[in-house]
């Protein structure tokens, strides 16, 4: 406001002298991005920025970092940029940016990030960043926030064809049903696990003979329980890559399925229960696979087994997967 003030002084004081104009509107416009820009830099102080809950991360798929970005001053600031460092196990450094423009005063926005991981594994957002840069960065001003979050990114997915998910699907490992005996003991009819129900799904019979109610029961449907068990011995990076993609593709796909799926990675001896401590476990797993050299964990009674390893094997009826085999399309 005070190189407005000041300009209009003296533009009065040059027409009346007999100036130019131009001159005048010029020097206005030089004043407006002055004013703009000394005013903008002393407003990013009140300026702050929160990252939020993070989303699920995938290798290969661009991610959105959501952080809630307020300005407490009461004036605007400018041409703001949004930045984020992320940094690897090895130490490398990446950035995910976003442009904000402008933030109104006492304002407050959700904004994302854009990062695009390429490979798996466990990342630190260390730092973020804002920064005023109008004008023309010259006047600008830059606030940082030291950031400890844990980016846990997730194997890439491996486009399988359909025709290969319905026989994985259907090959029968570890599928469940329940004999429902009645009353006298004598099996009524056997109820199997059927694609659609929930693992909470109760089935319930009632014989009825001329409209006099003979027995009835009550049995939970257990789904098929599939056991994973990833062998990463004795190949390639490469090949060790796409087996753990492998690995967490049928994971997801059998979960999805409603089934419930279980990790083995042939050396570590632990089971991991789900698709969510699955796929972290595959994450967090070196290269090299797991160097404790731990015996298979055993499957449980009605527990299927299917092996991923890195052949060219391919054999969804004995349960072999082989991420070397030409079934195995690229990432998705």
């Amino acid at each position: 406001m005070f190189f407005f003030i000041l300009v209009l002084a003296l533009g009065a004081i040059g027409m009346l002298a007999g100036l130019n104009l131009l001159v005048f509107v010029f020097a206005l416009l030089v004043a407006a991005i002055l004013s703009g820009g000394l005013q903008s830099g002393p407003m990013m102080l009140g300026f702050q920025a929160t990252p939020e809950s993070i989303p699920l991360l995938r290798a290969g798929v661009e991610a959105r970092l959501p952080v809630l970005i307020q300005q407490r001053s009461g004036g605007d600031a400018l041409a703001i940029e949004l930045r984020g460092t992320i940094t690897s196990a090895p130490g490398a450094r990446q950035f995910a940016d976003t442009h904000v423009g402008h933030l109104a005063p006492r304002g407050i926005r959700l904004v994302h990030l854009t990062w695009a991981p390429l490979n798996r594994g466990v990342y630190t957002w260390s730092a973020l960043q804002a920064e005023s840069g109008f004008p023309f960065g010259l006047l600008g001003k830059r606030v940082r926030w030291k950031v400890h979050r844990e980016l846990i990114v997730r194997p890439s997915h491996l486009e399988l064809p359909p025709q290969l998910l319905r026989a994985l699907g259907s090959c029968g490992l570890g599928e469940t049903s329940r004999r429902h005996p009645g009353d006298d003991g004598e099996p009524l009819g056997i109820r199997v696990w059927r694609l659609g129900d929930r693992r909470s799904d109760i089935a319930a019979r009632a014989t009825l003979r001329h409209g006099v109610l003979l027995s009835r029961q009550r049995g939970r449907i257990h789904p098929p329980r599939v056991l994973i068990r990833l062998d990463l011995r004795g190949s390639s990076a490469e090949l060790r890559e796409r087996a753990i993609s492998l690995a967490a593709t049928v994971l997801t796909f059998r979960e999805r399925r409603g089934e419930r799926v279980r990790l083995d990675i042939l050396g570590e001896g632990v089971g991991y229960e789900g698709v969510r401590d699955g796929e972290e476990a595959l994450a967090k797993l070196s290269s090299e696979g797991s160097a404790l050299g731990l015996p298979a964990i055993s499957a449980l009674p009605d527990e299927g087994v299917l092996t991923v390893d890195t052949s060219s094997a391919w054999d969804t009826t004995a349960g072999h997967l082989g991420a070397a085999s030409t079934h195995v399309g690229a990432a998705s």
